[in-house]
């Protein structure tokens, strides 16, 4: 609470707020790396006023809340009930502590821009106070680095249509937990895409990646229990975590804001091209396991072991090349696309799946890449086919 309570100082003392600070880091020893951490924020954001680049002060002291008073309260709660906790109370707080140090600046923010910024601390604090073992650290300066990476000038929904988004966004979030589709983790992951890729995108951008979250979960779950016989389920029955849930959509993100940013449209057959690969993926994985013939090496086409790392069979592509003409079709149903948007989501799709398969046979069976890992390579890959294509066309 007192290192909390050190926002309060902030536009008196500004970068000097690192004096009382540092007479807490030597009088309490447990809140030694948490102040050390606002410290190097602080010194950071003053220091970055002599150059182009600009560490607003209202962002760290957003990053004085969440570790500190959300923690305290969120305490109290388990699992997604405390990262719901912690994600109101940062934005709450974190509201208020912007108004408070903004009230001696001549800097406006619109109210919209404030509870953004505030929420993305909050869900990023939350999801880093569950997954990291250096919360005092890690909370901190990964929710401050977060808001700094959108504290530029874009345009924002209207503060109704912002309230609406989170409703849905935690809804979502919500009956996948408790359908066991997700983790506390995961939901907080899948809670902060869908508010970047519907701001910087649309809601349909965002539609499109739900299908494959729901359609993919359904489908690790096919066959549960044969793929169980051969070992090759999925851990957890099926449920997913956080690590899952950024490897297939970290690369669909940037291209949601990367369009929202410059407006052109090779960002929008790219995202279609990493989305559509992350379905194809997984339903040539999770279908393609349950083949009855015997899954050959892509590279020499060996006959391997299922879940062996490269390994394809004929019922897994035809799987791919469905899930990826899916997206095609569903972007072509919302009005997204035309009949060569769809061909773009295909190809990409189908060709991302396969070049999976080709780092599961060179680089992660040899240990180099994890799964998590590979997915990341084959969104990148389907989404540079995507656009490649879209040009081309």
């Amino acid at each position: 609470m007192a290192v909390g309570l050190m926002v309060l100082l902030l536009p008196l003392l500004g970068v000097y707020t690192t004096l009382p600070l540092a007479l807490l880091f030597f009088l309490d020893r447990s809140v030694r790396i948490l102040s050390a951490s606002l410290v190097l924020l602080l010194v950071l954001s003053f220091s970055l006023d002599f150059t182009d680049f600009e560490l607003p002060l209202y962002l760290v002291a957003i990053s004085f809340t969440a570790p500190t008073f959300a923690a305290l309260v969120a305490n109290r709660f388990q699992a997604l009930v405390k990262s719901l906790i912690y994600l109101s109370t940062t934005i709450f707080l974190g509201y208020l502590a912007v108004l408070w140090v903004l009230q001696t600046s001549t800097i406006f923010l619109e109210p919209e821009r404030i509870l953004f910024l505030a929420t993305l601390a909050g869900l990023s604090g939350a999801f880093l106070h569950s997954a990291s073992t250096v919360r005092d650290f890690a909370v901190p300066f990964g929710s401050c680095m977060t808001m700094w990476l959108f504290s530029f000038d874009y345009p924002l929904p209207s503060l109704e249509k912002m309230i609406l988004i989170y409703v849905f966004a935690l809804t979502l979030g919500f009956a996948a937990y408790r359908l066991k589709a997700a983790d506390a983790e995961a939901v907080l992951s899948e809670v902060i895409i869908c508010l970047l890729i519907t701001f910087f995108g649309n809601i349909f951008w965002f539609l499109l990646l739900l299908s494959f979250y729901l359609i993919g979960s359904g489908f690790t779950r096919y066959k549960y229990v044969y793929k169980q016989k051969l070992r090759i389920a999925q851990s957890r029955g099926g449920v997913r975590g956080y690590k899952n849930v950024y490897s297939n959509s970290l690369v669909p993100l940037a291209m949601a804001i990367c369009y929202g940013i410059y407006r052109n449209d090779i960002f929008f057959f790219a995202f279609l091209g990493a989305v559509a690969t992350a379905m194809g993926d997984t339903l040539a994985s999770e279908i393609g396991e349950t083949s009855r013939s015997k899954p050959r090496m892509i590279t020499n086409l060996k006959v391997v072991d299922p879940g062996v790392d490269g390994g394809v069979t004929t019922l897994g592509e035809v799987a791919s090349l469905l899930g990826s003409l899916f997206i095609g079709v569903l972007a072509m149903a919302t009005g997204m696309i035309g009949y060569q948007g769809a061909i773009v989501a295909t190809l990409g799709g189908f060709l991302g799946t396969n070049f999976d398969s080709l780092l599961g046979a060179t680089l992660q069976i040899r240990g180099y890449l994890s799964n998590n890992a590979v997915n990341l390579g084959a969104t990148f890959f389907g989404a540079l086919i995507g656009g490649a294509i879209w040009m081309l066309m």
